[in-house]
């Protein structure tokens, strides 16, 4: 849900020629392979990578692994780890902070992650974009998902991928 809350804020192309970079509170209770949906799904927006700093959550999930460092190289190797994080005075190209918290369920309804809305929504209607081409592309995902504006997301039966 928080990956395609973010995409439907900055779209499929927010990220284009940037890396994402995930952090917070939400960020740090997510499991290991929820992070790794996160950082992954940061090429649907765009980006070039999504990037999380390592914490415990990483470490824990590293350690034992065949390939992890053992002994003495495992506790340089967390070490080092430790200081693979944005400095605190950062400057970055833009910053959006989202509380998580206040993040419905998302479905996506259209052809794109970024047409996606809470599960709380309606589907758009084309006339409600201004940019002609998300009214366009509005207008072809609606026909090509059988949809139409105004329908509640609650009442879509779910039809599954595969």
């Amino acid at each position: 849900d928080l990956i395609l809350y973010i995409i439907g804020q900055i779209g499929t192309d927010g990220g284009t020629g940037y890396v994402l970079e995930f952090s917070g509170d939400a960020v740090r209770e997510l499991s290991m392979e929820g992070r790794m949906t996160l950082c992954n799904m940061a090429i649907e927006a765009g980006a070039r990578a999504g990037m999380i700093a390592a914490d415990e959550v990483t470490f824990s999930y590293i350690k034992g692994r065949p390939m992890a460092p053992k002994g003495d190289l495992w506790e340089k190797a967390v070490s080092s780890w430790k200081s693979l994080h944005s400095d605190p005075d950062a400057k970055f190209d833009r910053m959006i902070e989202i509380d998580a918290t206040r993040i419905a369920p998302q479905i996506t309804w259209g052809t794109n992650p970024g047409m996606v809305l809470s599960v709380t929504e309606s589907i758009p209607s084309p006339e409600s974009f201004k940019d002609e081409v998300l009214r366009e592309n509005t207008k072809n995902a609606l026909k090509y998902m059988g949809l139409e504006p105004g329908t509640p997301l609650s009442g879509i039966p779910r039809r599954p991928n595969f």
